[in-house]
């Protein structure tokens, strides 16, 4: 059955909605639990009506709009359609007018709706009055960080007073030691969006999209995928935006700009507080004081508010210290991967697109607490701990200026049961400091804030609807426990992350000291089997539950993705295909001299043209149709090889030289190409000319020109990338 109804919206809470049928003329009141369209979330109270009456209402000057009521054996489909047009209010003036006893009966229950609706009316506005005569509760924030901003925001947009007290403001800037990017991903962009959707649409737009491309895990020596994640398929079938990477410094102004000026006290230090009970007044280091009806602690790892809190307690150190940096680079497979971990024993290096032409790296290195490199001695330090390393780690490291690298030990917290007393809750690394292996500590801060906005907003509902004091304390708790379990968790995949990520390896003998020279039989390690099988499984269901597990939570949000968050139409193919992935590569191609044995000197280019193969001689043969690479080494063979160029990839043909051709791949398995017979070959790859190694090269693919393209002593070796 299908029906037309007609809403009626009157000032109040209070709608009539009228249908063709039932036929009875009895009033039959709904449960709004039963509409589900948002356009009629506002209707609280209402009757439904036959189409005779409503012509009466009509008449009195009442404009309706017209919903179609699809009744099926769940629920009823409530879509708001249009407002009635003059035409059809006419159409229904035209009705027989009521006449009879009947037509008294029909005034008389219209008359009673009108009764109804008025005492609505007069009840709502009582509430109103009561509502705006009542002050909303004072809320002050320890910090003006990421987690301190968000969290003012969210109250400010609730109606609440609030003030932000921030000891430094290049924290509010973003200009702190570590202002690197920051990873924002679609749990936290969504939550963004249900606090304030103009905000978080500035910062999409700012965001530079990863999590549109291959992410994942790789071996750090040869390169090659491990496993990769898709965070895409999880934001994007829940309607959520996908995870974006920002600069620090333009998020937290983004930030600043919207919690305004006037709201935060900068050169303010919290360095104690009081709660009275009925109040709680914060302590600056200058002296002055602030009273306030809550206090959140948003001051970081190192929050003096947890340790006025709880007593002073030492982070957990976690074992590693991290350098990290930002280099004007681009790789060559930019367009299809958006960050890599590279897996090692005992460290690992990290990797991300940040737009702009820039990489962020983070290289982390199992040692103890507290070390110094000499002068100027970072990059070199760096060099001696991934030598041997992939090329991907080895050029960013290399494009990364001295003066750009950081260096800080990685410290957490592990998460407290208890995260506030009375009048005062803690938010963000103040009570969860975590591992940024998963990227979500500043996830996790966002989500914070959202939970807490939440909890006040309703205690503040609570107090209007029964005329009661604020319970904030009850609110505080709520929250507390609403968000306790889904940050454990998290935090404890952070630390996971760690070991998995820096006890990987790749081949039997890594890492046993006098059995090391088993690695060279590239026997696979069981843990390397075992882990991948393990993940494969786990992982799906892991970012599964990381990126959309908190979305169903995130009141007043609407489930909609940006049009602009749409990934490639080959991204699925990429997962399944290391082959399909590599021909992503988009750059010129290298044959690099290779070793202190090499005598070459000259960087050769390689051309992608399918009919003009690469010719490799001692000699040239005009004779011969392609492009001809001359090396006048002794086991270079007059006609000795041919590189050809199809369907995006490479290939190597021995010509039946005497002295051979041979290839070894990335993960170090040397073999001799069979003669006439393409071999493929892959960036990173060593190809030699005869067996003396007097005519290696090392391929590599760039996408802009080498500043060098031939070798000297300073180089030793190596091509420098170009900014």
């Amino acid at each position: 059955m299908k029906c037309e109804a007609v809403v009626m919206p009157p000032v109040s809470s209070f709608s009539i909605i009228c249908l063709s049928s039932p036929p009875s003329n009895h009033f039959l009141p709904l449960s709004l639990s039963r509409l589900h369209s948002e356009e009629a979330h506002h209707i609280e109270n209402f009757c439904i009506l036959p189409y005779q009456e409503l012509a009466l209402l009509i008449e009195m000057g009442s404009t309706p709009f017209c919903y179609s009521i699809n009744p099926s054996p769940s629920k009823l489909d409530f879509t708001k359609t249009h407002a009635f047009s003059p035409v059809a209010k006419q159409f229904y003036l035209d009705l027989p007018s009521f006449a009879g006893k009947s037509g008294i009966r029909k005034r008389r229950a219209l008359i009673g709706v009108k009764a109804a609706a008025a005492a609505l009316v007069a009840e709502e506005e009582t509430r109103e009055t009561a509502a705006e005569s009542k002050k909303k509760p004072r809320v002050l924030v320890a910090g003006g960080g990421i987690g301190g901003l968000v969290f003012a925001l969210a109250a400010k947009k609730k109606g609440f007073d609030v003030l932000v007290f921030e000891k430094d403001l290049s924290a509010i800037r973003g200009e702190g030691q570590y202002r690197g990017p920051i990873q924002i991903q679609s749990n936290a962009l969504a939550a963004l969006e249900a606090i304030d959707i103009g905000v978080a649409e500035e910062v999409m737009e700012a965001g530079c999209i990863t999590g549109d491309r291959i992410n994942g895990l790789v071996d750090g020596v040869s390169g090659t995928w491990y496993v990769k994640f898709d965070t895409f398929t999880p934001a994007a079938s829940r309607g959520l935006p996908v995870t974006r990477v920002i600069s620090r410094m333009t998020l937290q102004q983004i930030l600043a700009r919207a919690v305004g000026e006037e709201i935060i006290r900068n050169e303010s230090n919290v360095v104690d507080f009081e709660d009275s009970g009925d109040k709680v007044t914060v302590v600056l280091e200058n002296g002055q004081r602030y009273d306030g009806d809550l206090l959140v602690g948003a001051d970081g790892i190192w929050s003096k508010v947890r340790n006025n809190l709880f007593g002073r307690s030492e982070a957990t150190y976690s074992g590693y210290t991290c350098y990290t940096g930002i280099a004007d680079f681009v790789p060559a497979d930019i367009e299809s991967v958006g960050y890599r971990v590279f897996l090692g024993h005992k460290q690992y290096f990290v990797s991300s697109d940040v737009g702009g032409g820039k990489m962020q790296w983070y290289a982390f290195h199992e040692e103890a607490a507290g070390g110094v490199d000499a002068p100027n001695g970072m990059k070199k330090r760096l060099f001696d701990i991934f030598e041997g390393w992939c090329d991907n780690v080895l050029d960013l490291l290399n494009a990364t200026e001295e003066e750009a690298i950081l260096r800080r030990d990685i410290y957490d917290r592990s998460p407290s049961f208890t995260w506030g007393k009375g009048r005062v809750t803690l938010l963000g690394d103040s009570i969860h400091a975590m591992q940024p292996n998963m990227g979500q500590g500043g996830c996790m801060a966002i989500e914070d804030s959202f939970q807490l906005g939440l909890e006040l907003e309703q205690a503040w509902k609570q107090s209007v609807e029964t005329n009661t004091p604020v319970d904030v304390v009850s609110s505080l708790r709520r929250y507390e426990e609403s968000r306790r379990l889904r940050v454990a968790i998290i935090h404890g995949m952070a630390r996971m992350a760690a070991i998995m990520a820096s006890t990987y390896k790749a081949y039997l003998g890594v890492g046993l000291g006098p059995l090391s020279f088993l690695t060279k039989f590239r026997v696979p390690h069981p843990g390397r089997v075992g882990g991948r099988f393990f993940i494969d499984i786990a992982m799906p269901l892991m970012l599964n539950w990381v990126l959309g597990g908190n979305s169903e939570k995130l009141e007043g949000r609407p489930p909609s993705c940006r049009l602009t968050d749409k990934a490639d139409d080959r991204l699925r193919e990429w997962f399944e295909d290391d082959e399909a992935l590599e021909r992503t590569i988009n750059g010129e191609w290298y044959l690099i001299p290779h070793g202190n044995e090499c005598s070459v000197s000259e960087t050769l280019r390689l051309t992608k043209d399918e009919d003009q193969p690469c010719i490799v001689g001692s000699e040239p043969d005009q004779d011969i149709p392609g492009t001809h690479i001359v090396i006048p080494s002794p086991q270079v063979s007059k006609m000795h090889a041919r590189v050809i160029y199809k369907d995006g990839a490479f290939f190597l043909m021995d010509l039946r030289s005497e002295h051979g051709t041979y290839l070894t791949d990335n993960e170090g398995g040397k073999y001799r190409v069979t003669p006439n017979f393409p071999a493929r070959f892959r960036p990173s790859d060593i190809i030699e000319f005869g067996s003396d190694k007097k005519a290696a090269f090392r391929v590599k693919v760039i996408r802009t020109t080498p500043k060098l393209t031939r070798r000297d002593e300073k180089s030793d070796g190596k091509l420098l990338q170009a900014a």
